[in-house]
């Protein structure tokens, strides 16, 4: 919704109604070529006016006896409303040897879901328009599985279109939330909050989380559900009243690595950042602790670390309030140095909550800026004066920050501002990383809004804005789920809520599949002189399960990118929860299908074919001559990739 004036909104509601009452929705209720009730009627009338749906009351197969006509308006076509529908397509489109479907200019940002087209002259689909979604449509096969060709291609995709998304983009299936209430090893203890989070050597499934158990910090080592061994953190001395514990990490030769804050004694005012190296068995005081003290600061708190660094926030020359406003600084473990502050440029007050080494001369930093300084608290733990979130890369050896990007929340109600900021990042593979952030609403006391989000460096080293999805734990929906750590597809944090509880969370990434694309006489897809399109979570000449079965390939190419057409996206940077290595333990072995990626396989020319000056094209993550499992050959008659 968005939030206006009273004096306005009376306005926009005026004048919204009239445009409403020209969108419909029309059904189509029987098989028949022509008619009331009938594909052929809904999509004449669907034509006259811009931004109607098109349902069907009916399953089976429309035999045509003539073409369709163009869709020329935006227009929504929904074979998903179909009786009986559940995964794949219940209702066929039979064209009989006239022209395919075709989305021409003036049906942008249209949609075509769960229909099967069969038995083309032409392509089954051929857009013209842009901004068109195409999804779970089978193009080239029956709703029985079995093929059933377009003569021409399966989807055509031509000059001046640009933008569509052929498939799903979105890999997130759902996700899973633990209570540690619920969880094995964290009923022996108390958890009051979870703040960090990392991978445990090269174990899989094995993770450090730390937080604090009442006045103690705590680690658990073990499974994301529950079922390890936890272990208090003390910061050693007699007069240490309270310890938190914040970021883990691992450090050589099997020594742990975590930092946090300590406070002295009740009557002290001033608390300490901490850095933590040992082993489990050393806890809760022994091994090495060392004390992190900001020159002139109050408060301050060592938030994360990794390799030979650490961040942290310090407060300012006010030294009147936890948690900002104030100074985000960079640790040099090694020497144990402040080596540096962190300010995003035009700011006035940073924090500093992640650090992620990509390699011995480039660190990722994650936090909050706000070009204001202000000491109201709307929620607790969150600064108002906070107001965005930002990644900056840092050179340890040169001191140099580069690729400074700031962040917005962007799932708000629209006109409304938020403020941001991440509280920890990962990186599992080159150029994607993992983040987490808080949010609120800007000047009010709403609840903050955890998120995961997923950012993609660019070819340029900028980072991209991500894909932000919103973490709301089951059952609780007036309080808050707070997101503070994150490492890949996990995260960490505290429910607050009338009994505040931490919790763990797995966001679910996986490939889900689209549209299959295959047995046509043509390429199974075509980007002619087509710009800035995705085609991600396909099956591209192999049969509905994926396999090595042939008979089901495209006649020419499995995808065909020539004219000139450039930036187009070819599967997708996703991670999921690949890692064929292992990370160098064979045992630890996962590999799975990328999760935005497409299968390429089985067609009578080449997977992929990139020619005539068409330029940027990225392919990531896709299959390219396997079946489904990508370990079994199903292969493509002549080369997985040519470019030329």
């Amino acid at each position: 919704m968005k939030y206006l004036p009273s004096r306005l909104l009376a306005l926009t509601l005026c004048l919204s109604l009239p445009l409403s009452s020209f969108a419909a929705a029309f059904t189509v209720a029987n098989l028949n070529d022509s008619g009331q009730g009938s594909l052929r009627d809904a999509i004449q009338q669907a034509n006259i006016s811009d931004g109607n749906t098109i349902g069907f009351s009916v399953a089976g197969t429309i035999a045509l006896s003539s073409a369709l006509p163009d869709l020329s308006k935006r227009v929504s076509i929904d074979g998903s409303s179909a009786p009986g529908f559940t995964q794949s397509p219940v209702v066929a489109i039979d064209f009989n040897g006239h022209s395919g479907l075709k989305f021409a200019a003036g049906a942008n940002k249209s949609s075509i879901t769960a229909l099967s087209l069969v038995g083309a002259s032409n392509a089954g689909l051929t857009l013209v328009a842009s901004g068109v979604t195409v999804q779970a449509n089978y193009i080239g096969v029956l709703p029985n599985g079995s093929t059933d060709a377009n003569f021409g291609d399966g989807i055509l995709v031509v000059a001046p279109s640009t933008a569509n998304l052929i498939g799903n983009f979105d890999p997130i299936s759902g996700i899973a939330y633990y209570d540690t209430s619920d969880a094995g090893a964290f009923t022996t203890q108390p958890v009051t909050a979870w703040q960090g989070i990392r991978n445990y050597g090269t174990n899989a499934d094995q993770y450090l989380i730390c937080g604090s158990s009442n006045l103690n910090g705590l680690l658990y080592v073990g499974p994301l559900q529950g079922g390890g061994e936890n272990y208090n953190v003390v910061y050693p001395g007699a007069d240490t009243i309270s310890t938190s514990v914040y970021g883990p990490d691992n450090g050589q030769g099997g020594i742990i690595r975590l930092v946090g804050s300590y406070r002295a004694n009740g009557t002290d005012a001033y608390n300490y950042g901490f850095l933590w190296e040992g082993t489990t068995t050393q806890l809760p005081s022994g091994g090495q602790f060392r004390t992190i003290s900001y020159p002139g600061a109050t408060y301050q708190y060592t938030h994360s670390t990794m390799g030979k660094l650490a961040v942290g926030n310090a407060d300012g020359p006010a030294g009147n309030l936890p948690l900002g406003p104030g100074i985000a600084y960079i640790y040099d473990v090694e020497t144990s140095l402040f080596v540096d502050t962190i300010e995003f440029p035009g700011s006035k007050s940073n924090t500093a909550y992640g650090i992620w080494k990509n390699s011995d001369i480039s660190y990722t930093i994650c936090g909050g800026y706000s070009p204001l300084v202000t000491n109201n608290l709307t929620t607790p733990g969150i600064p108002l004066e906070q107001g965005k979130a930002y990644l900056v890369d840092y050179n340890p050896s040169t001191k140099v920050f580069s690729n400074w990007t700031s962040f917005d929340y962007p799932n708000g109600p629209v006109g409304v501002d938020f403020i941001s900021h991440f509280e920890g990042i990962s990186s599992q593979e080159p150029g994607v990383y993992t983040l987490n952030a808080d949010s609120v609403q800007a000047g009010t006391a709403n609840p903050a809004q955890g998120s995961w989000i997923r950012v993609v460096r660019n070819a340029d080293n900028t980072f991209s804005q991500g894909e932000w999805v919103d973490l709301n734990y089951p059952g609780v929906a007036e309080g808050i789920t707070s997101s503070n750590s994150v490492y890949g597809n996990k995260v960490v944090g505290l429910v607050i809520d009338a009994v505040p509880f931490a919790y763990q969370a797995s966001i679910n990434v996986e490939f889900q599949l689209s549209n299959v694309i295959s047995g046509n006489g043509g390429n199974g897809i075509s980007l002619s002189g087509s710009n800035n399109n995705v085609v991600a979570m396909n099956f591209i000449g192999t049969d509905p399960a994926g396999s090595a079965t042939a008979g089901f390939g495209n006649a020419w190419h499995g995808i065909y990118i020539t004219q000139g057409a450039s930036n187009n996206l070819i599967g997708g940077p996703a991670g999921g929860v690949n890692n064929p290595t292992g990370s160098k333990n064979p045992a630890n072995a996962v590999f799975q299908r990328p999760p935005q990626g497409n299968l390429i396989s089985r067609n009578l020319g080449n997977g992929v074919l990139i020619d005539e000056n068409s330029m940027n094209n990225v392919l990531s993550g896709n299959f390219i001559g396997t079946d489904n499992s990508g370990v079994v050959a199903a292969g493509n008659a002549l080369d997985g990739v040519v470019i030329r």
